[in-house]
């Protein structure tokens, strides 16, 4: 998925050496120096937010424990500093390719000789990502973005993914304030934040959001839900152990929720609506009137679809919530 793009940080730093003045300076080699050609078959496109500099290097053999003893001394904490933020570049290059994406499919940048489709585009330029892959991405960024300006680093994408739904109830900053906040708590707590967890808070906002009519109700609804469970407990229980200590048996797989098939078969349908806007040929025989008429069937569907209410069987969560008050 894009990665010809993305491994130019790590090229360059095998390729160079960059001193702390910033110029850049041939690398030395042990082996047969690469033919011309090679190299400039080798040498990729600069980017922005790769590390200026670069001082961690591999070790020749592993530290023994022995050798690891009390705390870390000035030169590994630096050491570890570099290989944080190396970390924290590639957790932004993720929100930066979804940025990237949708500069290139909303500019039409993708054509190149004016015959290349979008879905053409991403298999030649981007190791065959499909286009819901690029679409989720696309989807992502303006919400990694918030969270970064908000934390002051970028977060996993397992996290910006859980509170996508949440900051589509409320604003991508609204999220990024309150995933900061949640954050905060666990680590007060010296508990570790998992994207399960966040996804019960958020699933749990946005039903409690889901009564109120007015929109700007349901905002402050899910926005109060949310901020009120924020205390570090596990959103999942473990699974509980039979006496002696054995684990109990797994319970029989599901049979698949009918909804959940809807729903795939709505994100196909987004995937082939994509694909249509996309048909350059098609949209220069649709008239002005035609537009406007599909414009507003689109509206409708969407609509539709932002007012529907997925039920659950909350007769039985009732009853498991009573009997573990009573026990």
């Amino acid at each position: 998925m894009a990665r010809r793009d993305l491994r130019a940080g790590a090229a360059a730093t095998q390729a160079t050496q960059t001193p702390a003045n910033g110029s850049t300076a041939p690398a030395a080699t042990t082996g047969t120096a690469l033919a011309p050609t090679q190299a400039s078959a080798a040498k990729l496109r600069d980017q922005p937010f790769t590390l200026a500099h670069w001082g961690a290097t591999l070790p020749d053999r592993d530290v023994t424990p022995e050798e690891a003893r009390g705390p870390l001394r000035p030169d590994e904490q630096q050491q570890l500093a570099e290989c944080h933020r190396a970390i924290d570049n590639a957790r932004s290059a993720q929100w930066m390719l979804g940025r990237a994406l949708e500069i290139v499919r909303r500019r039409r940048l993708y054509r190149g000789d004016g015959t290349r489709t979008w879905l053409q585009y991403l298999q030649a330029e981007h190791d065959g990502m499909t286009e819901r892959e690029a679409r989720r991405l696309q989807e992502e960024w303006r919400l990694a973005k918030a969270v970064q300006d908000a934390l002051g680093k970028p977060a996993p994408a397992s996290h910006v993914r859980a509170m996508l739904e949440y900051a589509d109830s409320t604003s991508n900053e609204q999220a990024a304030s309150d995933y900061v906040m949640l954050r905060a708590a666990f680590e007060a707590g010296r508990v570790r934040l998992a994207a399960h967890q966040i996804t019960a808070r958020v699933t749990k906002a946005i039903e409690s959001a889901a009564s109120e009519k007015d929109p700007q109700d349901r905002v402050h609804a899910a926005r109060v839900s949310f901020q009120e469970n924020h205390t570090p407990q596990p959103s999942i229980p473990a699974q509980p152990k039979a006496p002696g200590g054995a684990q109990t048996a797994a319970p029989p797989k599901e049979v698949r929720d009918p909804v959940v098939e809807a729903a795939d078969a709505a994100e196909r349908a987004l995937e082939r609506l994509d694909q249509a806007l996309m048909d350059e040929a098609a949209t220069l025989r649709r008239s002005a009137v035609d537009a406007d008429h599909l414009q507003k069937r689109l509206r409708k569907v969407g609509r539709i679809l932002a007012k529907v209410t997925v039920p659950a069987d909350d007769v039985i969560d009732a009853e498991i919530v009573e009997d573990q008050a009573h026990g």
